[in-house]
Parts: C-alpha cells; sequence; structure tokens
C-alpha cells in the first residue's frame, strides 16, 4: 500500500531541524544571543513529536530504532552530552511501543540528555495526539512547570501545531536527512568555534 504524504509531520520536521540548527549556532557560536537558544526550545517537542510517528508508522521497527542508537552512539563525539538525545528518542520510542516496559525505559531515561523530563514530555505529546489534546495540554503544562522558570519553558510554543490537522506546504524532508544533518551540522559549528575562538 502506498504510503500519504503527511504534511503536517513533514511541516513539524522542517520546523524542528531548522530551531536546533538556530538553538545549535546559538550554543557553539553565540552563547551572549539568549533568544536564539529560546527559538531552539521548539524543536525538542518537535522530534518527539516525529518519534510518535516514525514509531506507529514504519514497517520495520527494529531498523527504525536501530537506526536512532546507532545515530546517537555516532554523534557521542559532537555532543556535548555523551548520552545524547537520541538516546532519550529511542527509549521514548520503546516505551510506546512496548507500553508495559514504559516505567523501566523511563528510568533508564534518567542518565540521558534532558532526563526524565524529556521522557514525561514525550508522553504528554503522545497522549495530546492520540488520546485527549486538552488533557495532553494541561499534562504538557505540568511538565514544564516542574522544570522551574527556564527558557525551556518555551517548548509550549509549537503546540498549536500539534493540535491542528494542517501544516505547510513546505518541500519534502529525503527519507534519511536528519540521520545525516544531525551530527554533520554540530561538527561544522565545533570546527567554525574553533577557528573563532
Amino acid at each position: 500500500m502506498k504510503k500519504v504524504f503527511d504534511n503536517k509531520l513533514n511541516t513539524i520536521k522542517w520546523l524542528g531541524i531548522f530551531t536546533m540548527t538556530i538553538d545549535h549556532i546559538g550554543f557553539f557560536l553565540l552563547p551572549e544571543l539568549i533568544f536564539l537558544r529560546i527559538i531552539g526550545r521548539i524543536a525538542f517537542p518537535c522530534f518527539l513529536y516525529s518519534t510518535i510517528e516514525g514509531t506507529k508508522k514504519t514497517s520495520h521497527y527494529v531498523h527504525y530504532i536501530s537506526r536512532l542508537f546507532l545515530l546517537g552512539l555516532l554523534s557521542i563525539p559532537v555532543t556535548t552530552n555523551a548520552i545524547n538525545v537520541l538516546f532519550l528518542l529511542g527509549l521514548f520510542s520503546l516505551s510506546i511501543k512496548y507500553k508495559r516496559f514504559a516505567p523501566i525505559f523511563g528510568l533508564l531515561s534518567v542518565f540521558a540528555e534532558y532526563s526524565i523530563y524529556g521522557f514525561l514530555l514525550g508522553w504528554c505529546i503522545y497522549w495530546l495526539k492520540e488520546y485527549n489534546w486538552k488533557q495532553g495540554t494541561v499534562f504538557f503544562l505540568i511538565t514544564q512547570l516542574l522544570t522551574g522558570v527556564s527558557i525551556q519553558f518555551f517548548s509550549l510554543l509549537p503546540l498549536p501545531l500539534f493540535i491542528t490537522d494542517k501544516g505547510f506546504n513546505l518541500p519534502k524532508l529525503p527519507r534519511y536527512f536528519f540521520y545525516f544533518y544531525y551530527p554533520l551540522h554540530q561538527l561544522a559549528l565545533i570546527i567554525i568555534a574553533m577557528r573563532i575562538y
């Protein structure tokens, strides 16, 4: 059966990649410009949403989850946290695929980037998307409040896009674009930072 192009998911992926790039430019090159890091808070929820869709729609889950963890391993040299966000996304994916083991994956997420906060945020988005968007939004707000007062609160910004049914007419992202882009753009920024500083 031919897969139908998901314009909304494509939009969310573009938004995630774009805001992640801005965030990393702020982190590696322009740390004094806090608004770049604020824009970057949009990225992580977008990748959580994309992980939900990827977990649901893949016809070869073993390949999908293996790619996530392999990319996490390959990205270790260019990420600030050795157990980087890819491992968190992998654990979150496993928790929604094998729900009865979700508490175990949640405990393991403590060691990954974004920790239990990121894991719970993923489940808020999952609940919003799959069950009840109003309840999911409330859970999302509560999870944000648990982090205290920080720029992480700006992770709320992409919520309207998650709730709506429509996306923008953007070029289709190549299938494995993110897997190459994630480590390579960080490597490029590290090299630029080394030359500047």
